[in-house]
């Protein structure tokens, strides 16, 4: 049954689950119009912080300790109006001017700068892309709510083509506007670009012929043309496909032996042919009228799908499409070996990418994640009414005796709260309301043990307690992420009633992650950095992205004369061993010593490809790292912060191909009293990110008042029609 069909009025409603999604569910509801639908709200969460993935903390000297690198993206058009929405309810200015972060422009800063690594035979070779800002702002109020089409897609596409083309004019003498976007093999970003050699100027030329076909395909077998003849006529359609053809495979054959070794000509040559590919594959797989769109060919892998509409080898191994997996931890089991990333996912995700950002491509936030997102969420909801529980560890979904409700939700409370004081979570670092990096054992009636947000908690809960349809609780939101369901929905897995429970759960694939922060006694110009305050990714090592979170040393606490002179971040999958037994309580220590021998590792041979300097005789120089206590060699690692996140609950959910129509909707759970949260549901933009999980909170919130699921969504966003055919309500 569908929760949306008959939803209780008013209803007590319970958000297992402390993450973005379980907020962003909690936010909607909360609203003023909704008073009269939801009587209650209360959000429970294990541990002592809310953030899930997203969670950060403040550990020694004020310094910031997240659970990996966070940005956020230029198309976030959902989680950037929540903020907004958040900052300007809180009102800093007059409840806490005293805060550092008083408006959301304040916590994030823009990030244009990108670079891209290509492993070579003779070493490594950055490719810096800075791209083009606007007036606009992402999440600002009025944005349209509109779905793009595929046609709109390509149509952007070719746009970019022609930015990319006015980058790099044809004749030394054209004149030479300044361009929007710079490709550079260059460690530093030419201001004007040089004058092209001939091969570039017949490259050029090529590309122009390209823009040129991309447009006519648009012409012929876009939208305006579907509405006049309801479908493309292959009369018309076939030339176009043949003209992609001629066009991608003259470049092949007389420009790109042409090109030899100018880095330059041979990256614009990888964009046209990706592009190219991605044209012919449109057009040769009709995708501009599949009923699905997109996600017509999500059964395939992206790297399989533009191969097989012609991407060169030299293609699929370049920093373009190497930068798509890393940015998704793309990579089955976590083994670089096995990259998968469903095509269609693939597509939107780079055309949204590179296409539909507004005001900047990256956003960076300028202090924690816990503190710019997490604990303004809690004040405002907080003041608006909704409860927190935290340490209170969701153990069990009970399904009722018909198999068609939750009838009660196991709870393991894992510490009590000193005293009838409301516990407050937060504390001030610098003025800024954050999270401390353990529980507060002043607040409690007992010291608490260090491992509470961990499935493998060695401290057992000291008291259970079931909360009950109809008396706790009448409606669930689970926000807790799918790679707990088999911990927490044995029931709902095992309902024969419910086998889409079982097909989601072993069908969705996840993925742990390791990240490494490190703090350095030079800054990065000094150190060599080819793209400071910039984000890298496509690293050779056990760590694929890095980037400069410099700029955070402005809201940390280090004592005067004793500061790290930077910040590096980096991140990246960590490969799958056996599967860990439920009792096996030393897993994540294990785990985390796998970090760290795969950080000495990166530090002694990876590193110096994006920062030189840390090299001394060919080998990493341990006192580039800032250790207050001074330790000496690889001790000094223990000063820096490192994660593995393994956690069932800390896996990221990958987008493999062929799952997409195995994740449930928000109103999909199949239990009249359960709706669905996370971005491991089917949102429309189905990979691990800020933005789908906002989605996904946002229609739980619309599934449990009754209001059609995509109601208050904004933003471009491909049409969904669900599995089996269904349209999206």
């Amino acid at each position: 049954m569908n929760p949306a069909s008959s939803p209780p009025s008013p209803q007590r409603v319970v958000v297992l689950g402390g993450g973005i999604a379980g907020l962003a569910a909690a936010w909607e509801l909360s609203k003023t119009e909704h008073r009269d639908q939801v009587e209650s709200i209360t959000i429970y969460q294990r541990g002592w912080r809310l953030g899930g993935k997203g969670a950060s903390s403040r550990g020694a000297h004020g310094r910031i300790e997240e659970h990996g690198l966070h940005v956020w993206l230029g198309y976030y058009e959902n989680a950037f109006r929540l903020i907004r929405e958040c900052y300007e309810e809180l009102d800093r200015p007059s409840s806490d001017p005293d805060a550092p972060i008083r408006a959301w422009t304040d916590g994030f800063v823009a990030a244009s700068r990108i670079g891209l690594g290509e492993p070579r035979d003779d070493g490594w070779l950055p490719w810096t892309a800075t791209f083009s800002e606007d007036d606009g702002t992402p999440g600002a109020p009025g944005a349209t709510s509109d779905a793009m089409t595929v046609t709109e897609l390509v149509r952007r596409a070719v746009s970019l083509l022609r930015d990319l083309i006015g980058s790099l004019p044809a004749r030394p003498s054209a004149a030479r506007p300044t361009p929007p976007l710079v490709l550079t093999a260059s460690a530093v970003p030419p201001d004007p670009p040089s004058p092209a050699p001939a091969a570039v100027g017949q490259l050029v030329r090529d590309v122009t012929l390209l823009a040129l076909v991309g447009a006519l395909e648009v012409a012929v077998t876009g939208q305006a043309l579907t509405d006049a003849l309801g479908a493309p006529d292959d009369r018309l359609v076939a030339p176009v496909r043949a003209s992609i053809d001629a066009v991608v495979d003259r470049l092949r054959t007389e420009i790109r032996d042409r090109v030899g070794d100018d880095h330059g000509a041979r990256r614009l040559w990888q964009v046209v042919d990706l592009v190219g590919a991605t044209m012919r594959g449109i057009v040769a797989d009709e995708l501009l009228t599949a009923p699905d769109g997109f996600a017509a060919i999500d059964d395939w892998d992206y790297r399989d799908w533009i191969a097989h509409h012609g991407a060169s080898p030299d293609t699929l191994d370049s920093p373009l499409v190497r930068g798509v997996y890393d940015l998704v931890f793309g990579y089955e089991h976590g083994d670089d070996h096995r990259p998968r990333f469903a095509a269609g996912t693939g597509l939107l995700l780079s055309a949204k990418l590179f296409l539909d950002y507004r005001g900047a491509i990256f956003w960076k936030m300028t202090a924690g994640m816990g503190e710019v997102v997490f604990a303004p969420l809690y004040q405002v909801l907080r003041a608006r009414g909704v409860r927190f529980e935290f340490f209170h560890r969701i153990d069990a979904l009970r399904v009722s005796d018909d198999g068609t409700r939750i009838d009660g939700i196991d709870v393991g409370v894992q510490a009590r709260v000193r005293g009838d004081e409301p516990y407050e979570p937060l504390i001030r670092v610098g003025g800024l309301p954050c999270w401390p990096a353990s529980a507060p054992d002043e607040l409690l009636e007992a010291p608490a043990a260090e491992d509470l947000e961990s499935f493998w908690s060695t401290s057992p809960a000291v008291s259970t307690r079931t909360l009950r349809r109809g008396v706790d609780f009448d409606t669930a939101v689970l926000a807790i992420p799918v790679g707990m369901h088999h911990h927490v929905c044995g029931e709902l897995v095992a309902n024969p009633r419910t086998p889409e429970w079982r097909a989601m759960t072993d069908g969705l694939g996840t993925v742990a992650t390791q990240a490494v922060q490190l703090w350095l006694t030079a800054d990065e110009t000094t150190l060599g950095a080819p793209s400071a305050a910039g984000t890298v990714t496509g690293v050779p090592g056990a760590f694929h992205t890095q980037a400069s979170m410099s700029h955070l040393l402005a809201v940390e606490q280090w004592p005067p004369g004793e500061r790290p002179a930077s910040i590096v971040y980096s991140c990246h999958t960590l490969p799958d061993v056996a599967a860990p037994r439920d009792d096996d309580v030393g897993y994540p220590a294990r785990r985390l010593d796998d970090v760290r021998a795969n950080t000495i590792e990166f530090l002694r041979h990876g590193i110096a490809r994006t920062l030189p300097g840390t090299s001394v005789d060919g080998d990493f120089d341990w006192n580039a790292l800032f250790d207050p206590g001074d330790a000496d060699g690889e001790a000094r690692l223990d000063a820096q912060y490192l994660r593995a996140n393994v956690d069932p609950s800390d896996r990221y959910v990958l987008s493999l191909p062929g799952t997409g129509r195995l994740r449930l909707r928000a109103d999909e759970s199949g239990y009249d009293n359960l709706v669905l949260a996370g971005d491991w549901i089917d949102t429309g933009l189905n990979a691990g990110c800020i933005e789908s999980a906002v989605m996904a909170g946002v229609q739980a919130a619309n599934a449990v008042v009754g209001e059609p699921l995509l109601r208050g969504i904004t933003g471009f966003h491909l049409p969904h029609h669900g599995r089996a055919g269904r349209r999206w309500r």
